[in-house]
C-alpha cells in the first residue's frame, strides 16, 4: 500500500514569516532613529530616543505577532481545504 506523495503546499505565508525578523529589526531601528532626530532638535538627550525606541519595539512585536497570526490562519484554511477535497474525493 504505498500511498500517492502529497502536493508541495504553498509557501506564501512562509515568506511573509521570513520578513517579520525584518519588520521588527525596522521598527526599532526606525524609533530609535526618530528619537534621535527628536532630542538633536529639542536638545532632550536621551529621553525621546528612549521613548521612540521603546514604541517602536512594543510596535515591532505587535506587528511580529499580526504576521504570525496571518500564517497561521492561512495554513488553518490551506489544511482544511486539502481535507475537504479529500473528503470529496472519497465521496465521489
Amino acid at each position: 500500500m504505498d500511498k500517492a506523495p502529497e502536493p508541495p503546499r504553498s509557501r506564501g505565508a512562509n515568506f511573509l514569516l521570513i520578513g517579520a525578523g525584518t519588520m521588527f529589526t525596522a521598527m526599532v531601528i526606525s524609533g530609535f532613529l526618530v528619537g534621535y532626530v527628536i532630542d538633536e532638535l529639542a536638545d532632550t538627550r536621551p529621553f525621546a530616543m528612549l521613548a521612540c525606541g521603546l514604541l517602536g519595539m512594543i510596535g515591532g512585536m505587535m506587528k511580529v505577532h499580526e504576521v504570525s497570526t496571518a500564517a497561521d490562519r492561512y495554513h488553518a484554511r490551506q489544511a482544511e481545504q486539502e481535507q475537504q477535497a479529500k473528503q470529496t474525493d472519497e465521496s465521489a
